[in-house]
């Protein structure tokens, strides 16, 4: 088969890239653009006022790549997401490659979206800290029913806690190393459609039952649950409203 002869590109102007950079609204997008690359943006970092106010411009950065946007000013996170299937770009191929979350990390995802669902019907308690020891108690009901020695578990649920906030999942309390304030970017990771489901799959890891009479495997294995996540940052099958 002759494939066609692409056209040649000695007519292609000469790229100024210093007149290009020094464009005012080039330098301003510029923090916004790298940092949602980077991960999740907070309401309280840098480059959120950045983000808001050359929106149009990282929509636009994003959309070329074949993402989006995805930003929740109530809650006050943003972070970049591949196109949806069905969109324009989705076919592309893909720059967020998701790493799965193990299951211990699944475990913690699922009680902080407990958590702030029991805390959505009273605004004001939806930002009370939570104590480290008291999610370690909330964990320990994903613990295998065997034996194990309690404190061992205990210092595995600790290790999965630390990993969920460099996921972004918690944000730790200045001058109190046991609190947290659980990010709302959790909604964004675990829909309520799918919280039960999730639910059952983790507590039939636990009993050790599987489809087919087969066992489980060990919880350093990866769990797939949704809006599984890049590191350092977050992409995520959410429920969000993307930026169009």
């Amino acid at each position: 088969m002759n494939l066609p002869t692409p056209p040649p590109e000695t007519d292609v102007p000469e790229f100024d890239l210093a007149a290009f950079c020094a464009d005012p609204l080039v330098r301003g997008a510029a923090q916004a653009k790298i940092m949602i690359l980077r991960g999740p943006i907070y309401a309280e970092d840098a480059a959120w006022a950045s983000l808001l106010r050359y929106r149009g411009e990282v929509v636009r950065f994003l959309a070329e790549v074949g993402a989006r946007l995805v930003l929740n000013e109530h809650d006050g996170y943003a972070f970049a997401d591949q196109a949806p299937e069905g969109e324009s770009g989705a076919e592309w191929p893909k720059l967020f490659y998701r790493d799965r979350f193990n299951f211990d990390v699944t475990c913690v995802l699922l009680v902080l979206r407990e958590w702030l669902l029991k805390r959505e019907s009273i605004p004001s308690d939806e930002h009370t800290p939570l104590v480290e020891d008291d999610l370690v108690a909330e964990l320990r009901r994903f613990s295998k029913k065997t034996n194990a020695n309690a404190e061992k578990e205990d210092a595995r649920w600790r290790i999965a806690i630390n990993r969920a906030k460099d996921y972004g999942l918690l944000k730790k309390i200045p001058g109190d190393e046991r609190s947290y304030v659980v990010r709302p970017i959790v909604r964004a990771k675990l829909s309520l459609e799918i919280l039960q489901e999730l639910k059952t799959t983790l507590e039939r890891h636990v009993t050790g039952e599987q489809a087919g009479g087969e066992s489980l495997a060990s919880s350093n294995d990866e769990t797939t649950t949704p809006g599984e996540t890049r590191e350092p940052g977050t992409a995520s099958n959410n429920q969000e409203t993307t930026q169009p």
